[in-house]
């Protein structure tokens, strides 16, 4: 072989391994391409925030809770001192103390007509009654300070069952559906059986 043939075969085996590494090198860069890098934001797109922070959607856990919205404050014009004020237009009672502070409130299930504004007194409790409908129909915890037009008698009492069934649920209170007493809740009907002795005011407004 000759000199010169020596030297180009000499050549053309360093282009193919020069070809090769510059192959592999840039194998390398395409991999690495492919996995995308974490999203930033710069501080020129978030008005000066600092560059490289990660964007974060916040936290799917609710942080503060949402609470309910406050209960309406007693009526005007439902007099003074200790008493329970009722409306049948909110469905609404009020205990107020001495003082004119508000013990408890809460939502109650009576009718809109009945009874008719007016100051009346607790006249009559009884731990367990039944309606004129008969021993299918009771209730507890009753506490009665009106008469209605047909001569019944009116009174705060728990949900009544009808053959040991409640008749509504604790969510419809608020709405008038009762026949003309006041519908409550059981903690709500224990606390009024307490709060309501005999001689108790009972302010009835629109």
């Amino acid at each position: 072989m000759s000199t010169r043939a020596a030297g180009r075969r000499i050549v053309v085996a360093t282009t193919v391994a020069l070809a090769a590494s510059a192959a592999i090198a840039l194998g390398g860069q395409f991999a690495s391409a492919s996995a995308a890098p974490p999203v930033t934001t710069s501080a020129v797109a978030m008005g000066g925030a600092t560059a490289g922070a990660t964007a974060s959607r916040g936290t799917a856990v609710q942080v503060t809770p949402t609470l309910p919205p406050p209960a309406p404050a007693v009526p005007a014009k439902s007099g003074t001192g200790r008493r329970v004020v009722y409306s049948t237009t909110l469905q609404r009672v009020w205990a107020v103390d001495g003082h004119g502070t508000v013990v408890r409130t809460y939502r109650v299930s009576g009718r809109t007509s009945i009874p008719n504004p007016g100051t009346y007194t607790v006249f009559s409790r009884s731990a367990r009654a039944c309606s004129y409908a008969g021993p299918q129909e009771c209730m507890r915890w009753m506490v009665r300070f009106a008469v209605g037009p047909g001569g019944g008698n009116i009174g705060f009492h728990e949900i009544p069952r009808w053959y040991g069934v409640p008749e509504q649920t604790d969510a419809q209170l608020g709405q008038p559906l009762s026949h003309g007493c006041v519908r409550e809740a059981t903690a709500d009907a224990r606390f009024m059986w307490t709060w309501g002795v005999l001689g108790t005011r009972v302010v009835v407004l629109r």
